[in-house]
Protein backbone atom coordinates (compact mmCIF):
# COMPACT_ATOMS: atom_id res chain seq x y z
CA UNK A 1 0.00 0.00 0.00
CA UNK A 2 1.46 3.36 -1.25
CA UNK A 3 1.72 5.95 1.17
CA UNK A 4 3.30 9.36 1.43
CA UNK A 5 6.75 9.79 3.47
CA UNK A 6 9.77 9.11 3.08
CA UNK A 7 12.22 8.60 5.98
CA UNK A 8 14.75 11.18 6.40
CA UNK A 9 18.47 10.45 5.83
CA UNK A 10 17.31 7.45 3.77
CA UNK A 11 20.63 6.28 3.23
CA UNK A 12 21.27 5.95 6.55
CA UNK A 13 20.26 2.71 8.22
CA UNK A 14 18.30 4.12 11.66
CA UNK A 15 16.72 1.17 13.97
CA UNK A 16 13.37 2.23 12.23
CA UNK A 17 10.93 5.61 13.11
CA UNK A 18 7.42 6.02 14.16
CA UNK A 19 6.17 7.26 10.81
CA UNK A 20 8.03 4.26 9.18
CA UNK A 21 6.74 1.43 11.41
CA UNK A 22 3.17 3.15 12.04
CA UNK A 23 2.44 3.16 8.02
CA UNK A 24 3.28 -0.26 7.84
CA UNK A 25 1.10 -1.19 10.60
CA UNK A 26 -1.68 0.80 8.40
CA UNK A 27 -1.22 -1.48 5.44
CA UNK A 28 -1.16 -4.46 7.04
CA UNK A 29 -4.65 -4.05 8.89
CA UNK A 30 -6.02 -2.76 5.15
CA UNK A 31 -4.85 -6.30 4.15
CA UNK A 32 -1.20 -5.12 2.32
CA UNK A 33 1.99 -6.96 3.81
CA UNK A 34 4.37 -3.72 3.82
CA UNK A 35 4.11 -0.05 3.15
CA UNK A 36 5.46 1.79 -0.09
CA UNK A 37 7.17 4.91 0.74
CA UNK A 38 6.84 7.64 -1.74
CA UNK A 39 7.38 11.20 -2.20
CA UNK A 40 6.17 14.35 -4.21
CA UNK A 41 4.24 13.35 -7.18
CA UNK A 42 4.14 9.54 -5.91
CA UNK A 43 7.82 9.26 -6.62
CA UNK A 44 8.88 5.37 -5.21
CA UNK A 45 11.74 5.57 -3.15
CA UNK A 46 11.50 2.05 -1.19
CA UNK A 47 9.19 -0.14 1.47
CA UNK A 48 8.82 0.49 4.90
CA UNK A 49 11.57 -2.56 5.48
CA UNK A 50 12.09 -3.44 1.85
CA UNK A 51 13.73 -2.26 -0.88
CA UNK A 52 11.83 -2.59 -4.54
CA UNK A 53 12.33 -3.00 -8.09
CA UNK A 54 10.14 -3.42 -11.40
CA UNK A 55 11.09 -5.20 -14.45
CA UNK A 56 9.77 -4.87 -17.92
CA UNK A 57 9.61 -7.43 -20.49
CA UNK A 58 10.95 -5.92 -23.66
CA UNK A 59 12.37 -7.63 -26.94
CA UNK A 60 15.47 -8.25 -25.29
CA UNK A 61 14.20 -9.80 -22.28
CA UNK A 62 13.32 -8.15 -18.77
CA UNK A 63 15.10 -4.93 -17.41
CA UNK A 64 15.52 -4.12 -13.74
CA UNK A 65 14.57 -1.19 -12.44
CA UNK A 66 15.61 0.40 -9.30
CA UNK A 67 13.51 3.29 -8.49
CA UNK A 68 16.04 6.13 -7.82
CA UNK A 69 14.32 8.03 -4.96
CA UNK A 70 16.37 8.62 -1.87
CA UNK A 71 16.35 4.95 -0.21
CA UNK A 72 18.74 2.88 2.21
CA UNK A 73 20.75 1.01 -0.40
CA UNK A 74 19.69 -2.93 1.74
CA UNK A 75 22.64 -5.63 1.28
CA UNK A 76 20.04 -7.79 -0.53
CA UNK A 77 19.75 -5.06 -3.19
CA UNK A 78 22.85 -4.69 -3.70
CA UNK A 79 24.52 -8.28 -3.81
CA UNK A 80 21.21 -8.81 -6.96
CA UNK A 81 21.91 -5.57 -8.33
CA UNK A 82 25.87 -6.21 -8.93
CA UNK A 83 24.84 -9.67 -10.03
CA UNK A 84 22.19 -9.79 -11.98
CA UNK A 85 23.51 -7.99 -15.38
CA UNK A 86 25.84 -11.16 -15.59
CA UNK A 87 22.43 -13.41 -15.28
CA UNK A 88 21.24 -11.21 -18.14
CA UNK A 89 18.51 -9.19 -16.27
CA UNK A 90 20.27 -5.78 -16.83
CA UNK A 91 19.34 -3.17 -14.18
CA UNK A 92 19.47 0.61 -14.21
CA UNK A 93 18.46 3.41 -11.51
CA UNK A 94 15.46 5.55 -12.65
CA UNK A 95 12.25 7.36 -11.17
CA UNK A 96 9.56 5.19 -10.18
CA UNK A 97 5.87 6.75 -9.86
CA UNK A 98 2.79 5.45 -8.97
CA UNK A 99 1.52 6.81 -12.09
CA UNK A 100 4.18 4.39 -13.96
CA UNK A 101 2.63 1.02 -12.28
CA UNK A 102 0.85 0.17 -14.97
CA UNK A 103 3.23 -0.20 -17.40
CA UNK A 104 5.90 -2.32 -15.54
CA UNK A 105 5.18 -6.52 -15.86
CA UNK A 106 5.99 -7.09 -12.29
CA UNK A 107 8.35 -6.02 -9.03
CA UNK A 108 9.74 -8.02 -6.39
CA UNK A 109 10.82 -6.46 -2.88
CA UNK A 110 14.19 -7.52 -1.39
CA UNK A 111 15.38 -7.70 2.15
CA UNK A 112 17.02 -9.81 4.87
CA UNK A 113 14.44 -12.43 4.37
CA UNK A 114 14.97 -12.71 0.56
CA UNK A 115 13.28 -11.80 -2.23
CA UNK A 116 9.48 -11.89 -2.62
CA UNK A 117 7.24 -11.34 -5.72
CA UNK A 118 4.88 -8.18 -5.65
CA UNK A 119 1.39 -9.40 -6.25
CA UNK A 120 -0.21 -5.69 -5.72
CA UNK A 121 0.26 -2.48 -5.20
CA UNK A 122 -2.32 -0.36 -4.34
CA UNK A 123 -5.20 -1.02 -7.18
CA UNK A 124 -2.34 -2.28 -9.65
CA UNK A 125 -2.56 -6.05 -9.57
CA UNK A 126 0.67 -8.25 -11.09
CA UNK A 127 0.87 -11.36 -12.74
CA UNK A 128 3.59 -13.41 -11.08
CA UNK A 129 6.78 -13.87 -13.56
CA UNK A 130 8.03 -17.42 -12.79
CA UNK A 131 10.05 -17.33 -15.20
CA UNK A 132 12.12 -13.83 -13.99
CA UNK A 133 11.46 -14.56 -10.42
CA UNK A 134 13.38 -17.96 -10.35
CA UNK A 135 16.06 -16.18 -12.13
CA UNK A 136 16.68 -13.45 -9.59
CA UNK A 137 15.97 -15.52 -6.95
CA UNK A 138 19.06 -18.06 -8.33
CA UNK A 139 20.91 -15.35 -8.68
CA UNK A 140 20.83 -14.25 -4.99
CA UNK A 141 21.03 -18.39 -4.07
CA UNK A 142 24.11 -17.76 -6.13
CA UNK A 143 25.97 -14.85 -3.68
CA UNK A 144 28.71 -16.78 -1.74
CA UNK A 145 28.87 -16.63 1.89
CA UNK A 146 31.08 -14.84 4.00
CA UNK A 147 33.31 -16.70 6.31
CA UNK A 148 32.37 -15.48 10.08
Amino acid sequence: MSVPYQRPFAHLKLLGGFAQARYGELARRAGFDDALLTGPGGEISEGAVTNIAFYDNTRDGPRIVWPNAPHLAGVTMRLLESRLPAAGLPTRHAPVTLADLPSYAGAFVTNAWGVSPVRRIDSVAYEIDEKVMARVAAVYEDVPWDTV
